[in-house]
């Protein structure tokens, strides 16, 4: 089942579509972007959902904790490519 809706875009927007998708692809390029946006808005809800979830499968997992083991973990990576790099270079 299709809804017809009427939108405004300015004009130098419509060009642009025009450009892209031409003028007989209007609708599905406009569908194709709004679909592509909901789906980018929902990944973005459900990681807000789960940072809150966190420190229930975490105890004592702080953003500090998170982040000097990152610090670790970007040290481990320049160690072990550190090697290969000066070979290459």
């Amino acid at each position: 089942m299709h809804m017809r809706l009427h939108i405004n875009l300015d004009d130098e927007l419509a060009e642009q579509i025009d450009e892209l998708a031409g003028p007989r692809g209007r609708s599905r390029y406009i569908r194709e972007a709004i679909a592509a946006r909901v789906e980018a808005d929902r990944r973005t809800a459900a990681r807000r959902r789960l940072v809150g979830m966190a420190p229930d499968f975490a105890p004592g997992v702080t953003a500090e904790t998170i982040s000097e083991e990152r610090g670790r973990e970007a040290i481990r990576r320049e160690e072990k490519l550190a090697p290969r790099w000066r070979r290459e270079h």
